[in-house]
């Protein structure tokens, strides 16, 4: 059985498996495979012959097998060939943040040693400053060590690297890989940095497998499905959609950026069955289609990002959507727990059992009592394989509905942070990985996600997660979004601020906002302090960046 870094098995009892888009193109080549905004269609025959150019033009840019290959690119069918080039190539795809500025991809160009960067006419400025960055310095993080590092990754359009491989009977075929190595590594994917610099979570073939295969054993995927992509693919939930889709021989519709109204006229024109949101995606989806009803055809929102919005997702099921709430992160290739549509009514505020394959537990810091076979706190797959006790050294399995910090094992889990064997050591300690989320588990195996570890507050000694006010907040009528971050105070320690958005045409009353949090929560859990904002800062993922929300509101809070 073949293991990654972790000791985990990186997919089944195989190490190489032939690859899925090839035999596709050869058995199902008339089959649609992508659509995007564009106009672009491509069937399966068409996306293979795309990869094979790009596969070729990335050899004949020098890179081979184990080279890292950075994408900047708008979301379309040519991100959709690359995925796939890089991986006949053997080469390591790092896909980067059009979001990010150009110092911080120019850093993370740096510290994934990239040797090509490839773009498009959008996206051509940003990485030509991005670049010329990463051949000035990188920093292992410690003061005063930036070095030089002469020059950058080399520049190639992405239609130009496609002109370079279209020479016919090119010898460079010969070279392109037919049989995938599971335990290669396949992708590098940066955190979002939402509690600290990003770090590149290094991803095997075998790990996306792992992770494709468990969601087909829930989701049951059917020839008449087809998902739609409004996620960002260089987000580990966009590349997670690209290699289920290949992988399940299903049409593949991408969105260059998520636009309420376009999605929601692309359930029924495109007859979307599956796509994958975050919460502010899915109110704003849900605002946008008042009074419609919902195509037969969706089987499933995948709905994750964050603690699991009970009121949203009773909203959405009550409408008739079929939400499915779920937990991952991008060390685990996605998602690792999902909550069937069906109890996600009874259930609005759970993110799910364990997924095939998966193992989950809760670690709580005080050593509790050793179960006598499975703690009270911990959830296995669903084919009942057993787990041991999760790491003790600071702490013990919790009783079922106890918090504590949620642990995952599995063959999705991330061989590590790459170039970082320190905290890939502490990420994974006991062949668990420590996901920094808080977390419980019911008697039933499904996990809550409670908020991040380090967004914990202690006020006067009591425990208070930001993510439980916002979720108050966030039911007010004139309350769009809302941000909870801490303060320090000489009496209790730290206590809760907070930043909101108004729904448009709505006006918001500080003295108010405070008498609705307090009828609906603890004294010590009312925000002190309320700061009207515009809009608030979150990823790609839509996960909020209490860093910048901390800079937002500047002496009302700090942390």
């Amino acid at each position: 059985m073949s293991t990654g870094r972790t000791g985990q098995p990186v997919a089944g009892s195989v190490r190489f498996v032939d690859d899925w888009l090839l035999e596709l193109a050869r058995t199902a080549p008339e089959r649609l495979a992508v659509v995007d905004d564009t106009g672009t269609r491509w069937t399966f025959a068409e996306l293979a012959g795309a990869a094979r150019r790009l596969a070729l033009g990335l050899d004949g840019a020098g890179l081979g097998a184990g080279d890292r290959v950075a994408a900047l690119l708008v979301d379309g069918a040519p991100f959709v060939a690359l995925v796939h080039a890089a991986r006949w190539l053997g080469a390591v795809l790092l896909p980067l943040n059009r979001r990010a500025t150009a110092a911080e991809l120019g850093q993370q160009l740096a510290d994934a040693g990239a040797r090509l960067l490839v773009h498009d006419g959008m996206t051509a400025a940003t990485a030509r400053a991005a670049a010329a960055v990463a051949g000035a310095t990188t920093s292992d993080g410690a003061p005063g060590a930036d070095r030089r590092l002469g020059p950058g990754p080399r520049l190639v359009a992405v239609d130009e690297l496609e002109r370079l491989g279209s020479r016919p009977d090119d010898p460079a075929v010969a070279r392109l890989r037919a049989v995938v190595d599971l335990a290669a590594p396949a992708t590098i994917v940066f955190t979002s940095g939402t509690t600290g610099r990003p770090k590149g979570a290094l991803l095997s073939h075998g790990n996306h497998r792992a992770s494709a295969a468990a969601w087909a054993a829930f989701l049951e995927p059917r020839p008449a499905d087809r998902w739609l992509a409004c996620l960002p693919l260089y987000h580990v939930g966009g590349l997670a959609i690209v290699d289920r889709t290949g992988r399940w021989g299903v049409p593949l519709v991408v969105h260059r950026r998520f636009e309420p109204a376009a999605v929601a006229r692309a359930l029924v024109e495109d007859e979307v069955s599956h796509l994958s949101l975050v919460a502010t995606m899915l109110r704003a989806l849900l605002e946008v289609h008042q009074g419609r009803p919902v195509p037969t055809t969706l089987r499933a929102i995948l709905l994750g990002g964050g603690p699991t919005p009970a009121p949203l997702v009773r909203e959405a099921v009550g409408r008739g959507f079929p939400v499915v709430p779920t937990y991952g992160l991008s060390e685990t290739a996605s998602g690792v727990t999902a909550l069937p549509a069906g109890e996600a009514a009874l259930r609005p505020g759970s993110a799910g059992r364990p997924l095939r394959g998966v193992d989950l537990a809760i670690r709580v810091p005080d050593r509790g009592a050793r179960r006598p076979d499975r703690p009270d706190g911990h959830a296995g797959p669903g084919d009942g394989a057993t787990a041991s006790d999760p790491p003790g050294e600071d702490g013990g399995p919790g009783r079922v509905g106890q918090i504590g910090e949620i642990l995952v094992r599995g063959p999705m889990v991330f061989a590590g942070y790459d170039g970082r064997p320190a905290e890939t050591a502490a990420a994974l300690a006991g062949g668990w990985l420590r996901t920094g989320d808080l977390g419980s588990i019911d008697e039933a195996g499904r996990l809550t996600v409670v908020d991040r570890r380090d967004d914990l507050l202690i006020s006067g000694g009591e425990n208070v997660y930001p993510a439980e006010v916002e979720a108050v907040l966030r039911t007010h009528p004139a309350v769009e979004d809302a941000a909870v971050v801490g303060r320090p105070d000489l009496r209790w320690g730290s206590v809760p601020v907070a930043a909101v958005v108004a729904r448009p045409g709505a006006s918001l009353d500080p003295v108010e906002l405070a008498g609705f949090c307090r009828a609906r929560l603890a004294a010590y859990k009312v925000p002190v302090a309320f700061r009207l904002v515009a809009a608030l800062p979150r990823s790609a993922g839509g996960k909020l960046l209490r860093r910048e929300v901390r800079t937002m509101l500047g002496e009302d809070a700090h942390g």
